[in-house]
């Protein structure tokens, strides 16, 4: 398939073009490099980007629902608002990235890397973070409700405002992190590592 006159095929070179507000359902991008490409708006759902290096891309608001991502090297990603529902990051490199506001729910990061992203108010229920890094990852307001996480690593990021209720943490730890104000009812932290700041985590009355 082409588009634009760019070729839209597994392992193309598409670095640093714009397909800003594109159709690309489905689309098979498998390896495919794309470091620095403009994604702003464009539709990606169900499409299969398998270790494609998506680093330094403009993603803001484009939907990737369902899409598959495994192994992709999206390193300092912007996805502000961007929809991901039931997409699965699992071994991504997600460093640095830009996550605000994004629907992730349902997401699948299962041993992904998201060390020091910014993942502000993004929605995160049910999605499933076990052995996911997260550590200096800033989390404020973000809704972990039914998120299963266990393992996952939480050093010294910033989680206040967090909801996350009914959600498994068990064995996570939570090294540093600031959790003020964070909604902890029904959570799940048997084993987890809470020392440093365990005092400023606050187990709201359930609603």
């Amino acid at each position: 398939m082409d588009i634009n006159g760019l070729s839209i095929t597994p392992g193309a070179d598409l670095s640093g073009a714009d397909l800003s507000d594109t159709s690309l359902i489905s689309t098979d991008l498998t390896k495919a490099r794309m470091a620095g490409i403009a994604l702003t708006g464009s539709d990606l759902t169900e499409a299969s980007l398998v270790g494609a290096d998506l680093r330094y891309s403009i993603c803001h608001k484009a939907i990737f629902d369902k899409a598959d991502l495994h192994h992709a090297n999206l390193w300092n990603i912007d996805l502000r608002g961007a929809s991901a529902k039931g997409t699965i990051f699992c071994k991504c490199w997600l460093g640095n990235s830009n996550l605000i506001e994004a629907d992730l729910r349902g997401a699948d990061f299962s041993g992904a890397w998201l060390t020091a992203a910014d993942l502000s108010n993004s929605l995160l229920s049910a999605s499933t973070l076990a052995g996911v890094s997260l550590a200096r990852a800033c989390m404020r307001e973000v809704d972990l409700t039914g998120a299963f996480a266990v393992g996952a690593d939480f050093r010294s990021a910033i989680l206040n405002g967090a909801i996350i209720r009914a959600a498994n943490l068990s064995g996570a730890n939570l090294r540093e992190a600031s959790l003020i104000d964070a909604d902890l009812s029904l959570a799940d932290l048997v084993g987890a590592d809470l020392r440093g700041e365990e005092r400023r985590a606050r187990a709201h009355p359930p609603r």
